[in-house]
């Protein structure tokens, strides 16, 4: 090896050993600056953000939808005391009924 070649190969090779420690050194600096549990944290909001943002928009387009769920769903939950007041009604009506005639 010709000792301009090595001459080059050396500066080349600190070149790169240059450019290596500026990027560790700007990595420990932004990692000094917000450590990863804090980006991890910082990400993990952001997507819950999005996601009840674009949850609200679709909430809004669908009203009736969801409006209609909740109904069936409440009525599901109080079917029993619902189908008791019906029939209870319905039983009262019939006994009203038998007295008109």
């Amino acid at each position: 090896m010709s000792e301009d070649t090595l001459h080059e190969a050396r500066a080349l090779r600190d070149a790169a050993w240059a450019r290596f420690t500026g990027r560790k050194d700007a990595l420990r600096t932004g990692l000094a600056e917000r450590p990863i549990p804090t980006r991890i944290k910082n990400a993990a909001m952001d997507r819950v953000i999005d996601t009840v943002d674009e949850a609200k928009a679709v909430a809004k387009a669908n009203v009736p939808v969801i409006a209609g769920t909740a109904a069936l769903l409440a009525a599901w939950f109080f079917r029993r005391p619902l189908i008791r007041l019906i029939k209870g009604r319905v039983a009262t009506g019939d006994m009203e009924a038998e007295d008109v005639t």
